[in-house]
């Protein structure tokens, strides 16, 4: 027989591990969290909370206060649903600090990550850009991994507004007096144009 050749799993995330923990150790050092990391698609909305939550960004009071709140959200659902693994990934997810929010997450576990990162509990929100249309949910900061998307034809940069609309969450009203705004390219550098 012939070699079998190894192919490399299809990766949905611009930049590594390491990149990512020491962005958001920065970012929790010059206090800009919390933080919504705007992906611009599902997948990469779930493997960029998959790569970074690892390392917990909660204490264990705000590790038990997500747990409480879950326990009532559980209590909530049919009990065919409690075990659902989306629910499960979430809770996890969250626990540790982060959290998702994207059109393929039930509505049920969309409104629970609000309430978490409106309450401080989810410090790392990676959201598509509907959450900066759809939802008034300010945070302190901001992260672009990429300013590239895909508009169903081909990839382009982000429009104008596109941006200005994202970057608005950042600096929540009454809270705080600046909004910050991070690009990390972990990807192609931006071409110059």
């Amino acid at each position: 027989g012939g070699r079998q050749q190894h192919q490399q799993p299809k990766r949905f995330v611009q930049g590594s591990k390491a990149q990512y923990t020491s962005l958001i150790r920065g970012m929790q050092e010059r206090d800009y969290l919390p933080a919504i990391f705007f992906q611009f698609s599902k997948k990469r909305c779930d493997a960029t909370c998959d790569l970074v939550s690892g390392h917990s960004l909660n204490t264990k009071s705000e590790s038990a206060a997500v747990a409480r709140f879950f326990a009532g959200v559980k209590a909530r659902l049919k009990a065919g649903d409690r075990d659902l693994p989306q629910l499960r990934r979430m809770e996890g997810w969250a626990t540790r600090g982060y959290g998702c929010h994207h059109a393929g997450v039930l509505p049920i576990l969309k409104e629970t990550v609000e309430v978490l990162f409106t309450r401080g509990l989810i410090k790392v929100l990676v959201a598509t850009e509907t959450f900066a249309t759809g939802v008034n949910v300010p945070s302190r900061g901001v992260v672009f991994t990429e300013v590239r998307k895909n508009d169903g034809d081909k990839f382009r940069y982000l429009k104008n507004h596109e941006y200005t609309q994202m970057s608005g969450r950042a600096g929540r009203r009454g809270y705080d007096t600046v909004g910050n705004v991070v690009l990390a390219q972990f990807g192609d550098p931006l071409e110059a144009n």
